[in-house]
């Protein structure tokens, strides 16, 4: 299983009902929501390329906004 971690910009949060709906896309296993990240499980990743949105709303307003990170990785490994 795969992992996707989608940080949110500071002052953004993301609207759950869209992030839920990425779980009617084929290979999502599910989808977790918190304040500042988005996580979503796939059963596993390929070579082909995979696209996926969702919604997110500006809760606060943020001066000299940075960049967020977003990161993959197994969810079986436990080392670095």
């Amino acid at each position: 299983m795969v992992i996707v971690d989608v940080k949110m910009v500071s002052g953004f949060i993301p609207i759950k009902q869209s992030v839920k709906q990425l779980q009617t896309q084929p290979q999502i296993q599910r989808t977790e929501v918190s304040t500042n990240h988005v996580l979503i499980y796939f059963e596993k990743l390929t070579s082909q390329n995979r696209h996926f949105s969702f919604l997110v709303e500006q809760d606060i307003q943020v001066k000299n906004l940075k960049p967020a990170v977003v990161k993959a990785y197994d969810y079986y490994e436990t080392g670095e």
